[in-house]
């Protein structure tokens, strides 16, 4: 009888790191950018475009938050020096205060659209 060999060969599995640079640049700057493009008013500002298009700025500036704390969270978990873990503390802080300061304009910018076709209609009717 022939024997069956019984080893096996192990292929060791080589993870790729997640760069924290293109998580900001695709959270931050793509993303929102890309949203905004999609959802913009081409045509006649109308209440639905006005929602739209702020609707989206709140959903990019909501993504660039997340790929800021990603960042972070990808700073502890691959063990960086703790001069990177700062530098992108604060980094991930200034983008989430731009972001939050971002969604406030977002909203007083729909009001002031929502103004302004109600003072169209007004003026047609």
């Amino acid at each position: 009888m022939s024997a069956v060999s019984t080893q096996s060969r192990i292929v060791p599995v080589t993870r790729r790191r997640i760069s924290r640079g293109l998580v900001l640049v695709l959270g931050v700057i793509v993303v929102p950018f890309a949203l905004s493009a999609a959802l913009n008013s081409y045509g006649a500002l109308t209440v639905d475009g006005a929602l739209r298009m702020a609707y989206a700025t709140v959903a990019g500036q909501t993504i660039a938050i997340l790929s800021a704390i990603a960042a972070v969270v990808l700073t502890i978990t691959q063990r960086r020096p703790w001069p990177s873990l700062v530098f992108f503390l604060v980094v991930g802080a200034f983008i989430t205060v731009a972001a939050l300061s971002t969604m406030g304009s977002a909203g007083d910018l729909l009001l002031t659209r929502l103004d302004l076709i109600a003072d169209v209609d007004r003026m047609n009717g």
